[in-house]
């Protein structure tokens, strides 16, 4: 497991899915990531940028003949290293402890009466407003 390590340049929403994209494999295409993520180039394009100069991502180009090229991407060793530590932190953060998956006792963490307690709201977490 990884150390946790909050990483603000990987945190945002954008480059969280890069970079989740990128550790699935080598040699992601760059017009895949942008389709799935529904983002233009050039948008996409700032965000690889700014993963690449931090040297979490690299970039090459492949020539496919008559003219084509295809844009790739791939994460680095300490790309991985810090994407693994973020997802460490986030799992920290929500509680999950070197466990993957969902709670499955039936409650909110700190409820011992479980979610079907009679006369008992759920304890969400959330702080009421005033009215």
């Amino acid at each position: 497991m990884a150390e946790p390590r909050f990483d603000e340049l990987i945190h945002a929403s954008t480059r969280l899915s890069i970079m989740a994209m990128a550790s699935a494999g080598t040699g992601i295409e760059f017009r895949f990531i942008r389709d799935a993520l529904g983002v233009s180039d050039s948008v996409l394009s700032k965000h690889v940028g700014a993963l690449e100069a931090a040297g979490y991502l690299t970039v090459r180009k492949e020539n496919l003949g008559r003219g084509r090229r295809r844009t790739l991407v791939d994460i680095t060793e300490e790309g991985d290293a810090a994407f693994q530590g973020h997802v460490a932190a986030l799992d920290a953060i929500i509680g999950r402890s070197g466990e993957r998956g969902a709670d499955t006792s039936g409650g909110a963490p700190g409820d011992e009466h479980g979610a079907g307690a009679e006369g008992a709201a759920p304890d969400t977490g959330a702080v009421p407003r005033d009215p």
